[in-house]
C-alpha cells in the first residue's frame, strides 16, 4: 500500500483530483470526537460548569446542535456508510448517549449504515456531572455491555463478529470490504472518589490484551484471504502523527502500537481511521510487510470543526479523501471562527489543566529522568506544583505553542515556512533553561540540557510544523492532510 508517491510533497491547500474507479464504489463518512453534552445536564449557569469549560477547547454548549447540523450534512453527502471513531459524548453520561443515538439513528433511517466505536470518554467515567449553578454532581453513566446495546444497530448486532474480551467487532460493510472496529478503551481502570478510590481519574490510554491482538489479526487474515479490503478504525492513535508521540503524548497513542500496526499489516490491513487528538493529520508507517496509512479526523465539536469523505473501490484498491469544515450553526453563522476564538483562549487553562490531570505522571517522569541523568538534574530547579510549571511554561511559550498548536490541528501545516516559528519555541525552551538551572555548575549543567533537549525539540518541532512522517529516516515523507488518494 501507499500513500501518493514517496518522498513527493503535497502542501497548503486541498489539491482538486480525481480517481477513476471501475466496479462498485463506497462512500463513507468520518466523524470523531463528537463529544455531545446534553442539554439537560446544564440545569443552571454557574461557576461548576465554567470551570471545566475553561480548560477545555470543546464547544459543549453547541455540542448538540453541531451533532444534529453534522447528521444533516451527512445525509446531503448520501454516504453508504459513516463512521465515528471514538468519544461519542462529553463523559459518557447515559441521556448524552441516547440524545447522541437518536441522531445517528436519523442516518440509518435515511439508508446509511453508522459502525461506531468507543472512546476514552464514553464509558464508566467519573467526570459525568449534572451542573447546577455553582455544584456539580454525579451524572449516571452507562456499563460496556449498555453501550453495545444502545448501538446495537450501529455496530452490535448479530452481523458483527465481536470479539469476547472487548467492543471491538469485525463487520463486511459491502461488496469487497469489511471494517475492523477496535476498541482499546481502558475505562475498566477509571477511579472514582465515590467508590473509595483517593481520586476521580479516566484513562486516556490505550491498550489491547494479547489475545485480542490475536482476534484482531485473525479476523483481517480471514477477511483477507476471503479477498476483502479490511480498513480499521478505532480511537486511540496507531501510528505516530508527529517525533516522538509516543513519548510526549503517550495516552493518545495505543501501548505497543508497532507491535500491533506490524500484526495488522500482515494481516492486511493498510489504512485506520482514529481520533482522540482532535487533529486533521495523515500519518504513515512503514514495516517489513508494508505501510500503515493512518487518518485522524477533527473533533467537528471544537476548532477546526472538521469531518471527512472517503469514497473507496475496494476492488480496484484506491480511496479518496476530502475533508469538510462545519463552518456555521443554524443558531450561529460564525460558529467555526467563534471555535478558533475559544481554542485560542483557552490554551492557558489547558496547559494547567493538563498538568493538574497528569500530575503524578509528570513527577514521576522527572524522577526517573533524575535516576538516569543526576549530575544534570542536580542542577535543575523545576517548580513544585503544577500551577509553578504552567505559570513557567506560559512566560516563555505561549504565543509560539498557540500558534503551533493550531497550525497542528488544522492540518497541512508544512504549506507554510514555519523554521521562524520552531526558532522561537526553541527560544522560549531556552528560557524555561535559564530559568530552572542553578548553581556553581550552572554554565556546565545548561550546556548538557541543550545538547539533550534542543536537537530533539527541533526534530519534534519540524514533523508538527513541517508535516514530516518518519522525519529523519529514509521513510521521511510530507503528507497532504487534507485532500489524499490512498491505493490499497
Amino acid at each position: 500500500m501507499t500513500l501518493f508517491a514517496k518522498n513527493t510533497l503535497y502542501l497548503g491547500q486541498q489539491i482538486n483530483r480525481t480517481i477513476t474507479m471501475s466496479g462498485n464504489t463506497i462512500k463513507m463518512a468520518i466523524i470523531s470526537d463528537l463529544h455531545v453534552m446534553a442539554p439537560e445536564l446544564l440545569v443552571k449557569e454557574g461557576d461548576a460548569f465554567e470551570e471545566y469549560l475553561v480548560r477545555d477547547r470543546k464547544m459543549l454548549r453547541e455540542s448538540a446542535e453541531i451533532l444534529h447540523t453534522l447528521v444533516d450534512n451527512i445525509i446531503e453527502e448520501k454516504p453508504q456508510l459513516t463512521l465515528v471513531t471514538g468519544d461519542l459524548t462529553k463523559d459518557g453520561e447515559r441521556v448524552s448517549h441516547h440524545l447522541v443515538a437518536k441522531e445517528l439513528q436519523r442516518l440509518v433511517d435515511a439508508g446509511i449504515q453508522v459502525l461506531v466505536v468507543p472512546g476514552n470518554h464514553d464509558i464508566n467515567n467519573p467526570d459525568a456531572k449534572v451542573y447546577d449553578g455553582d455544584t456539580a454532581t454525579p451524572a449516571d453513566t452507562i456499563t460496556r455491555s449498555e453501550f453495545a446495546e444502545i448501538y446495537r444497530n450501529m455496530g452490535y448486532d448479530e452481523r458483527s463478529r465481536r470479539d469476547p474480551d472487548t467492543l471491538s467487532y469485525c463487520r463486511e460493510v459491502g461488496d469487497g470490504l469489511t471494517i475492523l472496529a477496535i476498541d482499546a478503551c481502558m475505562d475498566r481502570l477509571n477511579t472514582f472518589v465515590s467508590r473509595g478510590d483517593p481520586r476521580d481519574h479516566c484513562k486516556t490510554s490505550g491498550r489491547l490484551e494479547a489475545s485480542s491482538q490475536q482476534w484482531l489479526e485473525e479476523q483481517a487474515s480471514l477477511a483477507s484471504a476471503n479477498g476483502n479490503r479490511v480498513i480499521a478504525m478505532m480511537h486511540h492513535h496507531l501510528s505516530p502523527h508527529f517525533h516522538m508521540e509516543d513519548t510526549l503524548a503517550a495516552p493518545y497513542m495505543v501501548d505497543h502500537a508497532g507491535q500491533l500496526c506490524q500484526r495488522l499489516v500482515e494481516a492486511g490491513v493498510h489504512v485506520i481511521f482514529t481520533g482522540h487528538l482532535h487533529i486533521s493529520d495523515i500519518s504513515q508507517a512503514t514495516h517489513s510487510r508494508g505501510e500503515m496509512v493512518e487518518i485522524a479526523t477533527a473533533a467537528a465539536v471544537g476548532y477546526p470543526c472538521q469531518w471527512r469523505i472517503a469514497t473507496c473501490n475496494p476492488r480496484a484498491g484506491k480511496m479518496q479523501l476530502r475533508t469538510l469544515t462545519l463552518h456555521s450553526l443554524p443558531s450561529d453563522p460564525e460558529f467555526a471562527e467563534r471555535a478558533r476564538e475559544t481554542f485560542t483562549n483557552c490554551i492557558p487553562a489547558m496547559t494547567r489543566g493538563v498538568l493538574n490531570r497528569y500530575w503524578p505522571e509528570i513527577t514521576q517522569a522527572i524522577d526517573n529522568y533524575r535516576a538516569k541523568h543526576p549530575f544534570m538534574m542536580r542542577y535543575v530547579n523545576l517548580p513544585d506544583s503544577p500551577d509553578g510549571i504552567a505559570t513557567l511554561l506560559l512566560k516563555h511559550l505561549r504565543e509560539p505553542v498557540t500558534r503551533a498548536y493550531i497550525a497542528f490541528a488544522e492540518g497541512n501545516e508544512g504549506g507554510s515556512d514555519n523554521s521562524q516559528l520552531v526558532e522561537q519555541i526553541v527560544g522560549g525552551v531556552d528560557q524555561v533553561v535559564n530559568a530552572t538551572v542553578t548553581g556553581i555548575l550552572r554554565p556546565l549543567a545548561k550546556a548538557a540540557m541543550r545538547l539533550r533537549i534542543y536537537g530533539t525539540a527541533r526534530l519534534v518541532l519540524r514533523s508538527i510544523l513541517e508535516d514530516r512522517n518518519d522525519i529523519g529516516t529514509k521513510h521521511e515523507t510530507i503528507i497532504n492532510d487534507h485532500t489524499a488518494v490512498i491505493k490499497l
